[in-house]
């Protein structure tokens, strides 16, 4: 799970987004400013994004913990010849849009469900989204 407490010095804005992340946002969804944490952008459903629907995968360089900097941007998985690795997005270049997703505040809040299938992160509508920022939920 993520550490919702950290967060990026400066403020992103869409100037700072690569091209390749622009490029591969489903049309259902658009990167705006956060409602959760106003130093980053956050993806908006634009329309109704039915439950179940599975996005991903969440792409990033796969790392040891070790060399991790930052645990926001990241998952860790565990592949069965390597142990447990990070597939870390912190770099905007290396990951996908997927990286912009917020992490609520609460279970309430949450509207996706991380799924990880053969080592693979992606996540999932909980609910019926209708213009909501997409948001997950861990527990530490």
């Amino acid at each position: 799970c993520q550490n919702t407490t950290e967060s990026a010095v400066a403020v992103e804005t869409l100037d700072d987004v690569p091209e390749h992340v622009l490029r591969g946002l489903p049309e259902d969804v658009r990167l705006f400013p956060s409602a959760v944490d106003k130093t980053r952008l956050g993806v908006w459903a634009t329309k109704s994004i039915l439950k179940g629907k599975k996005f991903g995968p969440f792409v990033g360089d796969k790392k040891k913990r070790s060399q991790v900097k930052s645990n926001v941007y990241m998952w860790e998985v565990y592949y069965p010849n390597l142990g447990w690795m990070c597939v870390d997005a912190t770099d905007p270049e290396k990951g996908n849009w997927l990286r912009y997703i917020n992490w609520a505040r609460s279970g309430k809040e949450q509207n996706l469900f991380p799924l990880e299938i053969n080592r693979t992160i992606y996540y999932k509508s909980l609910k019926i989204l209708r213009h909501f920022l997409l948001r997950i939920f861990c527990r530490n």
